[in-house]
């Protein structure tokens, strides 16, 4: 079955059109990805800002003529945490449907993490055991615990906090490169939630770590040294404690235009990285991991699988 689901975070929008086969997306036609920073000032505003729409709305009407190309048998857009926080999320999101025609879905951070452990535990076939599905989002950061491999199923246990690059560079970084005190107050933070969220019981069952999404996908291609993001060099590779420790060193006394220059520090990732990569070193201590599996498969995965099963129609607009 042809599909298409565009993925709208905080931080960017994606876009995959791919054919789904027996439970696993069997071929990807296209995928893109979008910074559009929709998320940008809702932590402070709690509202969506017009200059946010209008680039969010622009390239969204670009992914919308390429699905239309594609002539899918179904699509769909989910929404996550920037437009689960705004007050006028839903008013964005009628707006977008009636002027392009498609259906979307505001994904509960509970569903978030299911459908991104879907997807990447789907892409992940050789690992077996106990793992925990990691997605640092923008607004929000999703970790899931559960079975690789054959006894893959839904994870036993999910948690979204509303700890994301986003919403931490904005929240605790005032100064760019953010002072020593702004840097503690957003480590404290992240610690604090992620201790309270997992019991040392849930800890102690994790074998391995999956990373997915922006953040880890840009320290990989820091890592590699790519002028160029080429998805064949990043999915599947180790991004090691070290080297997240590392990049940390590297652009902590940076400004944001200065990390932009680094390699693979992505337009529009320069000035959140820092933030992201803070919470990936603090998961991988918080779990006992010596790094993370990057995967590209996330999200948009599970919800091409969940859209090809004709699971999600009863809740969607």
């Amino acid at each position: 079955m042809r599909v298409a689901v565009i993925d709208l975070g905080t931080n960017t929008c994606r876009l995959l059109l791919a054919e789904v086969e027996r439970g696993r997306v069997a071929a990807t036609h296209q995928r893109l990805t979008t910074v559009v920073r929709l998320g940008e000032g809702v932590d402070a505003r709690k509202r969506l800002s017009a200059v946010a729409k209008t680039r969010t709305r622009r390239c969204l009407s670009e992914y919308v003529a390429l699905i239309e190309a594609y002539a899918p048998q179904r699509r769909l857009l989910t929404a996550t945490s920037a437009l689960r926080d705004a007050a006028d999320g839903l008013e964005f999101l009628s707006a977008v449907e009636a002027e392009l025609a498609v259906p979307w879905r505001v994904v509960s951070g509970d569903r978030e993490g299911r459908l991104t452990f879907r997807g990447a535990i789907a892409a992940a076939t050789e690992l077996r055991g106990t793992v925990v599905v990691v997605d640092i989002g923008g607004g929000s950061t999703e970790l899931c615990v559960g079975q690789a491999g054959v006894d893959a199923g839904e994870p036993t246990f999910l948690r979204s906090m509303d700890v994301g690059a986003v919403r931490l560079t904005e929240r605790f970084f005032s100064h760019d490169p953010p002072r020593a005190s702004e840097w503690r107050a957003a480590v404290d933070l992240t610690r604090r939630v992620l201790r309270q969220q997992f019991p040392l019981a849930v800890r102690d069952t994790v074998r391995a770590g999956i990373g997915v999404a922006g953040t880890i996908t840009t320290l990989v291609a820091h890592e590699l040294g790519l002028r160029e993001y080429r998805r064949e060099a990043v999915d599947g590779r180790m991004l090691s404690l070290a080297s997240i420790r590392a990049s940390i060193a590297r652009f902590r006394p940076l400004s944001s235009a200065q990390r932009g220059l680094l390699p693979g520090i992505q337009p529009g990732r320069e000035d959140v990285i820092l933030a992201g990569a803070l919470i990936a070193r603090e998961v991988c201590v918080l779990f006992g991991l010596a790094g993370l599996r990057c995967t590209e498969a996330d999200i948009i995965e599970g919800a091409a699988l969940e859209l090809a099963a004709g699971e999600d129609e009863r809740s969607a607009h």
